[in-house]
């Protein structure tokens, strides 16, 4: 049976040349893919970013991009490579960590960044920093599960995380184990001395009997949040620590 195919169907230049703009139709930019960059020098590294996406995340960013320009004709901080916008006080592997979390948030593929606890902390002092509501409530979220109450009061004051602060105070009162050198070094020589005069207080001499030669094992075995043990310890923490008020509302 004779066959025969059909000739590829070939497109020649003038043909592409005839598609065309129609006449009179404006060039115009993507309100959505066109990006006005901003340039930040951190170190010795330069990096341009969609100035939108700091807008949208930061009011710290938001605010310093409304701000007056200066004078007409002088060349804008952050325009070009010339003259980026220098953060002197942020260390360039910090940096990069937040811009994994900023340029992942709303990628719907992707999960998020695969960072180690340590990076999560970088990331939670930078979105402090520059008021980043929704990535520092993630991080704060990725270092909860975290085993180390001692390392978490440390970062609860330091970056006012205040549903740190009362948890793992309760933990480090009520448990039988006395604070590690680690741990004393994570606190601070005021803030562990506070939670041992506390441990001191809290213990429950009933227990002891008529030798009070040793202490009981433990403080308390029930330390459900809201139990009668939990708010007993948690009324002493409020009266010891009355200079962290802010942790308690």
């Amino acid at each position: 049976m004779d066959e025969t195919k059909a000739a590829p169907t070939s497109i020649s230049l003038s043909d592409i040349d005839d598609i065309s703009l129609p006449t009179g139709s404006p060039v115009k930019r993507s309100t959505t893919f066109y990006f006005d960059c901003v340039i930040f020098q951190v170190e010795n590294v330069l990096y341009s970013l969609p100035r939108n996406r700091l807008i949208e995340e930061s009011s710290i960013f938001e605010d310093m991009f409304t701000l007056p320009q200066g004078e007409s004709g002088k060349m804008v901080e952050g325009s070009s490579d010339d003259n980026p916008i220098q953060l002197e006080q942020t260390k360039k592997k910090d940096w990069e960590r937040l811009l994994k979390v900023l340029f992942h948030r709303h990628d719907p593929e992707n999960s998020g960044p695969n960072l180690k606890l340590d990076e999560w902390v970088s990331v939670l002092g930078l979105a402090t920093k520059w008021d980043m509501a929704a990535i520092r409530s993630t991080a704060i979220d990725k270092i909860s599960p975290m085993r180390n109450p001692a390392k978490k009061i440390a970062l609860a004051r330091q970056y006012h995380v205040s549903s740190f602060f009362i948890p793992c105070l309760v933990e480090l009162i009520g448990r039988s184990e006395p604070l590690t050198l680690t741990e004393l070094t994570d606190l601070g020589a005021e803030c562990a001395l506070k939670i041992i005069s506390t441990r001191e207080r809290c213990y429950d001499t009933n227990n002891w009997g008529y030798d009070t030669s040793f202490r009981p094992q433990k403080i308390a075995f029930d330390l459900t949040p809201n139990s009668d043990n939990w708010n007993s310890i948690v009324n002493e923490i409020r009266r010891v620590f009355s200079d962290h008020e802010e942790y308690y509302k």
